[in-house]
């Protein structure tokens, strides 16, 4: 009966705070699969690992697998994760990157999220992209996703894709404005 019955996969680690967080994937069984990410706590690596009683975005987003960048100028935490679609027969596969933004690692607000790479944007898979980790090289960040390619919308056969962003990331602007603030 919780948000990670069927699934809790687990994801990045980091230290926050003199403790550990883990960003773990979490959904709840068929017929109605609910996607979501969640935290889990320990002192140390060894465990015990304390999961949060309620995930840190609401399971009406349909994300899975992240991975967490850092951005030093603005303190301002990016969460990237893939986003699952539903293709007509109700086939599910993860259709996009998505970013989330937050100053506190700990709470997230689905209002702060942009699309960071789908079939717009992607020139050699144009349905099916996800499972995205970043890493800082240089003064870029490096996203790296899987995609099967063409309009296949296949959880097999899959490339890596790699994408660039220029560092420092800045929150995008709210929709309408013209000028970020930061």
């Amino acid at each position: 009966g919780t948000y990670y019955s069927a699934t809790a996969s687990p994801g990045c680690i980091v230290r926050y705070r003199g403790k550990f967080l883990m960003f773990f994937s979490a959904s709840t069984p068929l017929p109605d699969i609910r996607r979501t990410l969640s935290i889990a706590r320990a002192e140390n690596l060894d465990g015990p690992w304390a999961i949060q009683a309620e995930p840190i975005l609401p399971q009406a987003e349909q994300v899975e697998n992240s991975s967490l960048y850092f951005e030093p100028k603005n303190q301002t935490w990016f969460l990237f994760t893939n986003h699952i679609g539903i293709a007509g027969r109700g086939e599910e596969f993860t259709d996009a990157v998505w970013v989330y933004w937050s100053r506190d690692l700990e709470h997230w607000k689905t209002e702060n999220k942009a699309v960071v790479l789908d079939g717009h944007n992607c020139l050699w898979s144009k349905k099916c992209i996800g499972m995205p980790s970043v890493a800082k090289v240089g003064e870029r960040l490096a996203v790296f996703y899987d995609a099967p390619g063409g309009n296949s919308i296949s959880h097999m056969n899959r490339d890596i894709g790699l994408a660039w962003l220029d560092l420092p990331l800045a929150i995008p602007a709210p929709a309408g404005k013209r000028n970020a603030q930061e």
